[in-house]
């Protein structure tokens, strides 16, 4: 042990020494282990760089091969590990040749450009800090769980790192299996011989479903433009455009720098498309009326329904779904979900899919149509209205959707906004009517309602991407998605050290001359 690190190690005693509370020597012999660790971490360091600095060891471009020479002045770098900031000087070399830089004691500890350098388990538990929660709550509690600061613009440059990596990875991943879908469909459709021979999951459950997420390209956060403001700014314009038609005056469009209010809005909010995979075997009861998911597979996306198309065939091949005996799809009722399921996952003689309409989204639409015909204002109103569809839901319970259409369409000489529920209702319950059976589900021991994916988008996505005032570019919120979804699906370790090794800082190798 050096000399510096001993003289660490007695100061920490003594302070142990003259402290009474238990709690205070804890913190006392923490931060002093580090200081001790790091001073040790030092040395050693300097002790492996001894060898180039005497230039011992002959070390060759790995560019070009030639011999590199060895600069005479030593480097200073900062590396951040679990015992906090470690810094230590080591030698470079340049090739005269090429002009290649190379510090070998780096080369040696297998430092990883996606992390900076930086210590893997240190990043590892700052990023999902960051992941967890925004940036600088991430680091406050960083701070106190290892007893040093870490500044957010670092946090951040690992975080996204990492993210963007995920995507890039995911998205190669999914390009891929697209690929092999049509060049080798045995390998997501197995011919009947190979399916009796292979391990196949029981039933398996699909959820999917769509949310919202705050897009601003461009400049955000402080000095960004607010937009509240660009709202008022194309009001503005808009009416100094009409005052001006109507004395005459030319220039009454607005100005085409201001984007149309449509576009503003197009532009803020974007679909954020989850889905959740989970098996039959997953659902464990946690009371008598109630069952939790303890392993699931979330994938989450913002972007064009082609890459959503992908990326859940990705997630059904890799999840067993394609070979499954029994296949339960749990959907709202937009169509485009109905469309991807149709065509990804057809009914075979060796799968049997089941499709369900989410229970509460077919009840909403019964509840929109009381409220409209009853009201919902007074006490009476609200008892006739719950007297009302009380009965339509036991007959949907029970299977009966033609008893609820019949008297939907029995409804006549109706307020218009009551005809235009129930107009809605009609159409979407004759859309969806094979997708109703809730009567012979139930018996089945099927699950009729989404509230598993519903709560994904609650504390997987918004809980971190849609907190109040957050707004994201498209590749920062795809970044962070995949982070949020990696850690809820149990993944996070291995994506993680993927991710981190998925760009090595270069394919070199030293050649060593004894």
């Amino acid at each position: 042990m050096p000399d510096e690190a001993v003289a660490a190690l007695g100061m920490v005693v003594a302070k142990l020494a003259a402290e009474p509370s238990l709690s205070r020597m804890v913190v006392i012999l923490g931060g002093g282990l580090r200081s001790v660790g790091l001073l040790v971490l030092a040395c050693l360091l300097s002790d492996r760089d001894e060898p180039w600095r005497r230039s011992e060891v002959e070390v060759r471009c790995p560019k070009c091969g030639a011999s590199m020479i060895r600069t005479k002045n030593l480097r200073e770098v900062q590396r951040y590990t679990l015992l906090g900031k470690l810094r230590y000087r080591r030698c470079r070399y340049h090739c005269p040749a090429c002009g290649h830089r190379l510090f070998p004691l780096d080369e040696s500890l297998s430092l990883q450009k996606n992390l900076r350098g930086h210590s893997q388990e240190f990043a590892i538990d700052l990023v999902l800090l960051c992941t967890v929660m925004p940036f600088a709550k991430g680091c406050e509690l960083f701070e106190r769980m290892r007893g040093f600061a870490v500044s957010t613009r670092l946090a951040c440059a690992l975080t996204w790192g990492i993210g963007a990596k995920l995507h890039e990875a995911e998205m190669e991943r999914a390009d891929e299996l697209w690929t092999a879908r049509h060049e080798r469909p045995d390998l997501f459709e197995p011919v009947p011989a190979d399916l009796r021979t292979m391990e196949r999951h029981g039933r398996v459950y699909v959820m999917a479903d769509n949310s919202k997420g705050g897009i601003q390209e461009g400049k955000r956060g402080r000095g960004a433009p607010k937009e509240k403001t660009l709202r008022k700014m194309m009001l503005e314009a808009r009416r100094k455009a009409v005052r001006a038609a109507k004395r005459g005056k030319a220039g009454a469009e607005p100005p085409p720098e201001l984007p149309t209010l449509e576009e503003l809005d197009e532009d803020s909010w974007r679909d954020v498309r989850a889905l959740l995979i989970f098996r039959e075997d997953d659902l464990v009861a946690t009371s008598k009326k109630r069952r939790e998911v303890i392993h699931r597979r979330v994938i989450a996306h913002v972007g064009t329904k082609e890459e959503w198309l992908r990326l859940v065939h990705m997630a059904f091949h890799e999840e067993g779904v394609y070979t499954a005996r029994e296949v339960v799809i749990i959907a709202d009722g937009g169509s485009g979900i109905w469309e991807l399921f149709d065509e990804l996952l057809p009914s075979t003689p060796f799968r049997k899919v089941v499709q369900i309409l989410d229970w509460y989204h077919a009840a909403s639409h019964l509840w929109a149509v009381g409220r409209a015909l009853k009201g919902w204002k007074t006490e009476k109103e609200r008892k006739a209205c719950a007297a009302w569809v009380h009965t339509l839901l036991d007959y949907l319970a029970e299977g009966k959707v033609a008893n609820v259409l019949q008297r939907l369409r029995k409804l006549k000489k109706l307020p218009e906004r009551a005809a235009d529920d129930v107009r809605r209702c009609i159409d979407y319950f004759d859309v969806h009517s094979e997708r109703m059976r809730y009567a012979w589900c139930r018996k089945q021991g099927m699950l009729i309602g989404s509230g598993a994916v519903e709560s994904v988008h609650r504390w997987v996505i918004q809980a971190r991407c849609g907190l109040p005032g957050m707004r994201w570019s498209v590749a920062g919120l795809n970044a962070m998605l995949r982070l949020r979804c990696s850690w809820a699906s149990g993944r996070w370790d291995d994506d993680f050290a993927r991710a981190a090794a998925a760009d090595p800082p270069t394919a070199r190798k030293l050649t060593a001359v004894a």
